[in-house]
């Protein structure tokens, strides 16, 4: 598999290569798979994910800054979720956006429902589409207005891999806020 990834020459061909090599789910941190979410999981670097053949949303996107990065594309990851004060089961998300020919590309292979290369005229556009699906789950998850006012999202730099779900949090949590941007490369 490291030869097939090596081969790999375009964001079309990266998202192949993960449709057919990668399972999404959990690593946990004895290395032991899970389909379901489990409290003991580690976001996993590039690297991890391609030894272990799983991963989620938050493993997903190391593995993918890792090929935009080695093939030199200007990209974003961003980072949304509902962030409140007691504990919640609203669903948190990552992905990337890369600019080629002028436009704007939402990269995503974790979510199944909108898997694919979107293609945009600008980066708020691209966001855009992803944000307004994120609120379909919420909405169907009937999350109140309030809470729904708490939404955040962050772009963010790599993470060091093979960390806690907390630690990844406080890293992407710093991050810059993309609520109000337009332009971010």
């Amino acid at each position: 598999m490291q030869s097939e990834y090596g081969n790999i020459n375009s964001p079309q061909e990266l998202l192949e290569f993960m449709n057919n090599n990668f399972n999404y789910g959990y690593v946990d941190k004895n290395n032991q798979k899970h389909n379901e979410f489990a409290d003991n999981f580690i976001v996993q670097s590039g690297n991890t994910m391609i030894q272990n053949k799983w991963g989620n949303c938050f493993d997903a996107v190391e593995f993918e800054r890792f090929w935009f990065t080695n093939h030199n594309y200007e990209f974003i990851t961003i980072f949304e979720m509902v962030k409140l004060d007691y504990p919640n089961n609203y669903p948190m998300h990552s992905y990337l956006v890369y600019k080629e020919n002028g436009c704007y590309h939402y990269f995503e292979w974790a979510d199944y429902n909108l898997r694919g290369i979107h293609s945009f005229d600008t980066f708020l556009e691209a966001i855009n589409y992803q944000f307004e699906h994120y609120l379909k789950v919420l909405d169907g998850l009937n999350i109140t207005k309030e809470e729904k006012q708490k939404i955040i999202r962050k772009s963010y730099k790599k993470v060091e891999g093979n960390i806690s779900i907390l630690d990844f949090l406080k890293n992407v949590c710093n991050g810059e806020d993309v609520n109000e941007v337009s332009e971010i490369f």
